[in-house]
């Protein structure tokens, strides 16, 4: 009964946060398109190129595979913008010779914004023709104020091209990217909210109802205490405290400190010494991501 009302309290959890809650504020009925925080793009060359990886890039739940993809651009300045995506071979052909910058590298953070974007000049002598005269653009938009192209991936290699809608070099605009939401993330959500919220109840009760028994001679001790939690509830706290360093199990973050509460109003002294241990592993975790960071990933 212990080990199967901890089982439905962890799939309670990561199926109310990481299914259903995730999946219903990525469906159309919140939002349309999901994009990122506005990016600025500012270079002295006549174009900025990027493959489709970046453009594909979305904060939905990583089961989602989204194949519609969205770019807002609007320039900075008075300039016509000009956006456009095309084949990688004929975007190299139509800038081969012309100063030009090319994303290299790029990183994103979960809530939505591009924390560093990594350039490569590529440095050239050639006026390129006017974007818009060229036939070999699967998606494109020209104009002044705020443009939109949407396109749906294709297999192959393809490019993002950001450019002044006459060539002219210094290009200057903010641009996001997103996908198209997909109507089935909020049936799944719903039916993942609700399946989570029964198994975390049952889960929770059953773990709850069942009686406490502490250990006689425990192992760990501190001035006469059990370092290590005595009680279910303080063994299911300790649980999703670790569940939280896993993929797909962080929805267990809201988990640790219920059950935690519940472990101390049972007279659980092991679980007030087992937290230092718990903040050192997350300490730890954030000390690596900086370093890991610093170090440039």
């Amino acid at each position: 009964m212990i080990g199967f009302g901890t089982g439905l309290v962890v799939v309670g959890l990561v199926l109310v946060y990481n299914f259903g809650l995730a999946s219903l504020l990525h469906s159309p009925v919140f939002r349309e398109h999901n994009l990122t925080d506005p990016w600025t793009v500012e270079v002295s060359s006549s174009a900025v190129v990027t493959d489709s990886e970046l453009l594909a890039w979305n904060t939905m739940p990583e089961f989602v595979s989204p194949d519609d993809i969205r770019v807002e651009g609007v320039a900075a300045g008075s300039e016509a913008l000009f956006m456009g995506i095309a084949p990688a071979d004929a975007v190299a052909g139509y800038l081969d010779g012309v100063a030009h910058d090319e994303i290299v590298e790029w990183d994103a953070s979960g809530d939505g914004s591009l924390d560093y974007v990594v350039y490569t000049r590529n440095e050239g002598a050639t006026d390129p023709a006017a974007p818009e005269v060229e036939d070999f653009w699967v998606a494109s938009v020209s104009g002044s104020g705020e443009q939109t192209v949407d396109w749906t991936i294709e297999s192959g290699e393809w490019a993002l091209v950001i450019m002044n809608a006459d060539g002219s070099p210094g290009v200057s605009a903010d641009v996001r990217f997103g996908v198209a939401t997909l109507s089935i993330l909020f049936p799944i959500g719903l039916a993942s909210l609700v399946v989570g919220l029964v198994a975390l109840i049952s889960g929770g009760r059953m773990v709850s109802s069942l009686p406490s028994r502490p250990d006689e001679t425990p192992r760990w001790t501190l001035r006469g205490h059990s370092v290590l939690p005595t009680t279910v509830e303080g063994r299911v706290a300790v649980l999703c405290a670790v569940l939280f360093f896993f993929p797909y199990t962080t929805g267990t973050m809201f988990g640790a400190p219920i059950f935690l509460f519940l472990g101390v109003r049972k007279g659980d002294r092991g679980l007030l010494l087992v937290l230092p241990l718990l903040v050192s592993m997350i300490a730890i975790g954030l000390i690596a991501l900086m370093v890991w960071g610093i170090l440039g990933g």
